[in-house]
Parts: structure tokens; C-alpha cells; sequence
């Protein structure tokens, strides 16, 4: 079970009827786990509001009846009524916004009493890569970690980390605290390890002498996978906090 499915399965899709909003959902990956879950209890949502500062859900996600898409920035509030909704998800949201705590607000307003928030966010710090250099590994992560990509404001990678304290100062109860690093064994363009390896080649672009050894540090990480010797994993990190009745 990967990633997606697992947040699908915390969500709690207890009865069909539910109004659910995914938060920072891009493609839909989460959404569609939820759908296809849903399918197969017999608990179809109301609908499922997919939200994100910009559109780019895939089209079977987009297409479906079931799926509204929300174009909102994650820095305002949130699209909804007080108290609106049953569901909300909020997964690699909480490092990019200014005000985490605020967030979390924000998350209780919209939902019902007794509504329930899946809070998850990968704990980049955790990144595991088998490689034949460890100590340049490590460095490498470090300098990923530490950097804010170009495409975002801000970034925190010890954010999965740091969820449980986020919960306790706010107004949710905590109902389950869960974790789990998937191994992965791919290496080929858009998989999860090399796009954490693209992001390892952006944070060392300002150091020549380093960018170099990342360079090489990538071959040598295609060069395992190809040899079946390749192995990633991050450690995620996953919340359900309810709203109290």
C-alpha cells in the first residue's frame, strides 16, 4: 500500500455522503485513492473539493462528478463555511505556509464538530538512499534539506517531525499518530527518488565543486538501479485529528 492509499484508508470514509477537501492537491493522487475506496465500501462523498493555488489534476481525477476543483491561495482562508465540512486533507501543505498553527485554524473552522483532519507531511530530513558514498549521501541531503526549492516561498524538511507539537497547540484532539517510509526501487524519471535527486542537483547549484560530485552522486544512483541494487525511502508521517463535538 503506498502512500496515497494509506491517507485514503485514515480518512475514514465511515458512510457515503461525506464532504471532503484535499488541500494542496495537485494531480489528484489522494483524491483518486479516495475515490476508487470509496467505490469499493459502497461510501461515495457528497463530493470531493480538490484544492490547490493552481489546476493541474489529472484529467480522469478533473473529469469525474464526484471532484470540484478549487483554485485558492493556502495562505488565505479557506474556501468553505464554518463548519462544512467532514473531511479535510492536508498532505506536504504545512512547510509551505507561513503560519502552520494558523493552518491548522483554519482546518478547524471549516470542518463539522467531530469532523475529522488528516494531517501528513514527509519528513525529508528521514531521505534514504543506498549509494556507494555515504558520507557524500548525507551531505548531499543535508544541503536539500537546508534549501528552499526555487518553485516555493519556504520549505521545512524536519516538518513531519514536527506535527504532533503543531497538533497539541491547536484546537484538535488527536485521535491516531502513524508513520511509514515505502521503499522504493525505481530510479527512472518521475519517480519519487528522482525527484528528491533533482532536488539534491538544485540546492548544490551554487557550489561548482559540489554540483559536480552531485552530478556524478546521480549516475552512480542510476547506475545501482539498473543493477537492481537501488533502494529510497522517506519517512512519512500522518495525523488524524477531529474537531471536538
Amino acid at each position: 500500500m503506498g502512500r496515497h492509499e494509506r491517507i485514503a484508508e485514515l480518512v475514514g470514509l465511515d458512510r457515503p455522503g461525506l464532504e471532503i477537501a484535499d488541500l494542496g492537491t495537485g494531480p489528484g493522487r489522494i483524491v483518486r485513492a479516495l475515490l476508487r475506496s470509496a467505490t469499493a465500501n459502497g461510501t461515495e462523498p457528497k463530493r470531493v473539493h480538490a484544492v490547490d493555488s493552481a489546476s493541474s489534476l489529472d484529467d480522469d481525477v478533473l473529469n469525474d462528478a464526484r471532484v470540484r476543483s478549487l483554485l485558492a491561495d493556502l495562505e488565505e482562508p479557506l474556501p468553505f463555511a464554518e463548519a462544512s465540512l467532514d473531511r479535510v486533507i492536508s498532505l506536504n501543505v504545512a512547510e509551505h505556509v507561513a503560519d502552520p498553527l494558523e493552518h491548522l485554524a483554519e482546518c478547524h473552522r471549516v470542518l463539522r464538530p467531530g469532523g475529522l483532519l488528516v494531517l501528513a507531511h514527509s519528513d525529508w530530513d528521514t531521505a534514504l538512499f543506498a549509494s556507494s558514498d555515504d558520507a557524500l549521501t548525507r551531505l548531499l541531503v543535508d544541503r536539500f534539506v537546508s534549501t528552499v526549492p526555487g518553485f516555493a516561498e519556504r520549505a521545512d524538511g524536519f516538518m513531519g517531525r514536527k506535527l504532533l507539537s503543531l497538533a497539541t497547540r491547536s484546537p484538535f484532539e488527536t485521535v491516531t499518530v502513524d508513520t511509514w517510509a515505502d521503499p522504493h526501487r525505481r530510479f527512472d524519471q518521475g519517480s519519487v527518488s528522482w525527484k528528491v535527486a533533482m532536488g539534491v542537483l538544485a540546492a548544490t547549484k551554487d557550489d561548482p565543486e559540489l554540483a559536480a560530485r552531485a552530478v556524478t552522486w546521480v549516475e552512480g544512483l542510476a547506475a545501482l538501479a539498473a543493477q537492481g541494487r537501488f533502494l529510497f525511502t522517506v519517512t512519512d508521517v500522518a495525523l488524524v485529528l477531529r474537531r471536538p463535538e
